[in-house]
């Protein structure tokens, strides 16, 4: 992202998030018709609040001390609890054009807040209880003689960072390898930061033991945090990016491109074929796998003849009002689709990112088991 990206994107995302903030307030504070020292109190928490994130996004990602930990972890929580705040306030407001009395403003604001409290305690439950196990079974007359299953694990959007604690990792990975997975496949956005200078979360990606190794194409994450800090996590964590390439681990054809490319969704096709090119061609008798981070790139794929196509990136949305839009801004947001012979997954994500908070939605642990 060069300086101008950069620029345009921090304004944009400072002029949005401010604005929920000013919208929430003045939707609490006028509901509940404070004034004096109460409004001026509810105003300065917004305030504080509000750039705690900024300022400890700011100070975490320039290597700031473990110590910001706490800070920067209330800082994502207020934004999950902005967000659904947001969504909250936004359905009073359609019910005012109905019931426009000061009692109802009054009743409404004190009913949303009780729903704000319920659903953002019930959210962070849902993330702290840890990633479920999701499991898939395709038939296919793919695989070779003598093979009668074969094993593939999907994480996506782990978004380890410094603040990533190395016990919950080493929990992913100990729940990957109890699955005897043949292998590994990691959907982008693995990191937010260089874990490596953290060399316990090094330690931990090592330790997941797979037949046939473990494969990660880029999410844009790893583009925002630096593509050699994603090679290097791939060097110190031993497994192996195939962004635009093809390789053959065990009994599948494992098919990998950048998240750059996936973002071109259908018109990607090029980029899918280019890959598929890179290497001697296994046959059509061979069951191929397409990791494409961003998950509208399956009519390009199936148009290929890609047998199943895994993604990420979208995560269920997590919290309202982002799970209302990924479901109106992508075709395939979440879940098992099916195009002819064809099958795509996109995960709901291994992680979180930003706040610890999931209302509609679970982390998951992708298992894909591919039957004779």
């Amino acid at each position: 992202m060069n300086k101008f990206h950069f620029v345009v994107f921090l304004s944009i995302f400072l002029s949005v998030y401010f604005g929920m903030h000013y919208f929430v307030f003045t939707r609490i504070a006028g509901g509940l018709a404070l004034s004096g020292a109460a409004r001026t109190a509810l105003k300065v928490l917004f305030f504080a609040a509000g750039l705690t994130l900024i300022l400890t996004e700011f100070l975490t990602h320039r290597g700031a001390a473990g110590w910001l930990k706490p800070f920067a972890e209330f800082g994502y929580i207020w934004l999950g609890v902005l967000s659904i705040a947001l969504s909250l306030f936004l359905v009073t407001e359609i019910l005012r054009i109905f019931f426009q009395s000061p009692a109802f403003r009054y009743n409404s604001t004190v009913i949303a807040l009780v729903l704000l409290a319920a659903s953002s305690t019930y959210s962070l439950i849902n993330v702290a209880a840890g990633p479920v196990l999701r499991e898939l079974k395709i038939k296919t007359d793919k695989l070779p003689a003598g093979t009668n299953s074969f094993t593939i694990v999907q994480l996506s959007d782990l978004h380890v960072d410094m603040l990533t604690t190395p016990a919950w990792l080493e929990g992913i990975v100990s729940r990957t390898n109890a699955l005897e997975p043949d292998v590994v496949v990691i959907t982008g956005d693995l990191i937010d930061s260089n874990i490596c200078d953290n060399p316990l979360l090094c330690a931990s990606l090592r330790d997941l033991k797979t037949r046939y190794g473990v494969y990660a194409v880029s999410g844009n994450h790893e583009y925002y945090t630096g593509m050699e800090k994603f090679y290097n996590t791939a060097r110190g964590g031993n497994f192996t990016i195939i962004d635009g390439r093809k390789v053959m681990a065990g009994a599948v054809e494992l098919v990998g491109i950048s998240d750059l490319a996936s973002a071109r969704a259908v018109k990607a096709e090029s980029d899918i074929k280019s890959a598929l090119g890179s290497a001697p061609a296994a046959g059509p008798a061979m069951f191929s796998v397409l990791l494409s981070h961003r998950p509208d790139t399956f009519d390009a794929a199936a148009k290929l003849g890609i047998d199943l196509q895994l993604s990420g990136h979208v995560h269920a949305g997590q919290i309202p009002p982002m799970d209302l839009i990924v479901m109106l801004a992508y075709k395939y947001p979440y879940g098992f689709y099916r195009q002819g012979n064809s099958y795509a997954y996109t995960t709901s994500g291994t992680g979180i990112w930003g706040p610890p908070m999931r209302l509609f939605s679970r982390s998951e642990i992708v298992k894909i088991v591919l039957e004779r």
